[in-house]
C-alpha cells in the first residue's frame, strides 16, 4: 500500500509539472503593471509634428508659376500654370481622379523646365509652407529656444511638416546594403511635470499664403507619435489636434512606460512574440517597430502593384509617384 500511494503522489506530481511546463511553454510571457514610482528623467517627450492645412504655399506656387513662365517653354500664362500647379495637391489626396487630363499637362510642363525628369519630393518640400516663416517662438524647459534648433522639415503622413524629437534615420536612405544609417538625433527626455516645462509654440498662420488646404478650416495639424516611428496614423499609435488660429491649444499628455526583461532576449521570437528595438530586421532602418513594420509592407505593396509610392513616404531607394 505504501509504494502504491508513493507511485499516485509520483504520477500526479509528475502530471502537473508537465501541465505547469505545457502552460509555460504556449504563454512564455506575462505582462504587468509596475505600481512603483518611475523617475521623471526616464520619460522621454513624444514626437510633434506641426503640419499646416493650408499645403502649399501661394508665394512659392506663384514664384515656381514665374519661373517656367520665364524659362519660355509653353506659351501659358502665369495663371494658367499656377492652375497646373494646384494639380500637386491631388498628390495629397488618397482616391482615383478620373480626369487626369490636367495631371498630364503638369508632368510634360515640369518634364519640359527640369529638363527630362524631376523630383515630386523636392518639389513639393519647396512648395510647402517652411518652418522659418511659420514657427514664431519657441520654449522648451521653461527656456526660449531657437525653433530651427527644435524642429526639422521631414516627412509625415500629411507631407512635410515641422518635427521635434523625431529622432528615426533620415527619410532618403539609398538601396545599398553597405549605406552608413544613423539616428538624426537623440530624445528629448522629460525634466519637470507641468505645462510651463513642456513644449510651447508660437505661430503665425500665413493666412494670406493659403493656396491648397486639404480641410475646410485655417490652422494647423497638430500630430502626436512614437519618435522612432514615422507617423502614420493607419498604423496606430498616433494622435491628431487641430490647433486654429487666434487660440491657445494646450495638450495634455499620460506618458505610459513600457519595459521588457533581459532575459527574455533569450528567449526565441517565436515563443516571446515580440521583437526587440536593437533587432534589426530591415537593412535600412535603424531600429524595428510594429508601425515600422506596417509601414514597411505598406510601401512594398504600394511599389510592387503602381511601380511606385507616394512622397510622404520614407525613400527607401524606390520610384515615387
Amino acid at each position: 500500500m505504501w509504494v502504491i500511494i508513493h507511485c499516485i503522489i509520483i504520477s500526479v506530481l509528475a502530471s502537473m509539472v508537465y501541465t505547469s511546463y505545457q502552460e509555460f511553454e504556449s504563454n512564455s510571457l506575462v505582462t504587468s503593471m509596475d505600481a512603483n514610482n518611475i523617475e521623471t528623467t526616464k520619460i522621454f517627450f513624444p514626437g510633434i509634428a506641426i503640419c499646416s492645412i493650408n499645403r502649399i504655399s501661394l508665394q512659392s506656387a506663384k514664384k515656381l508659376a514665374i519661373n517656367i513662365s520665364d524659362a519660355k517653354i509653353t506659351d501659358r500664362s502665369v495663371d494658367e500654370i499656377l492652375n497646373l500647379i494646384m494639380q500637386l495637391g491631388n498628390l495629397y489626396v488618397s482616391m482615383m481622379v478620373i480626369d487626369n487630363s490636367n495631371d498630364v499637362e503638369l508632368d510634360k510642363l515640369l518634364t519640359s523646365y527640369y529638363n527630362g525628369s524631376y523630383d515630386v519630393a523636392q518639389i513639393m518640400k519647396t512648395l510647402t509652407p517652411q518652418c522659418s516663416t511659420m514657427l514664431l517662438k519657441c520654449i522648451l524647459h521653461g527656456i526660449n529656444r531657437n525653433c530651427s534648433e527644435l524642429f526639422e522639415f521631414r516627412k509625415t503622413q500629411d507631407g512635410y511638416c515641422c518635427t521635434f524629437n523625431y529622432v528615426r534615420e533620415s527619410d532618403d536612405i539609398p538601396d545599398e546594403p553597405n549605406s552608413m544609417i544613423k539616428l538624426t538625433r537623440d530624445q528629448e527626455r522629460v525634466e519637470t511635470l507641468g505645462m510651463k516645462h513642456g513644449l510651447s509654440v508660437l505661430m503665425d498662420p500665413l493666412l494670406d499664403d493659403n493656396f491648397y488646404s486639404i480641410l475646410p478650416v485655417q490652422g494647423w495639424k497638430v500630430i502626436v507619435f512614437n519618435p522612432t516611428d514615422y507617423p502614420d496614423m493607419t498604423s496606430g499609435g498616433v494622435t491628431e489636434v487641430l490647433a486654429l488660429p487666434e487660440y491657445e491649444t494646450n495638450l495634455n499628455m499620460d506618458a505610459t512606460l513600457f519595459s521588457s526583461s533581459q532575459t527574455t532576449i533569450n528567449l526565441p521570437r517565436n515563443k516571446r512574440k515580440c521583437i526587440f528595438s536593437d533587432e534589426i530586421v530591415f537593412s535600412n532602418i535603424t531600429m524595428y517597430t510594429y508601425s515600422d513594420c506596417i509601414v514597411d509592407c505598406k510601401i512594398n505593396d504600394i511599389q510592387k502593384f503602381c511601380g511606385c509610392r507616394p512622397f510622404i513616404y520614407p525613400r527607401r531607394g524606390k520610384k515615387e509617384c
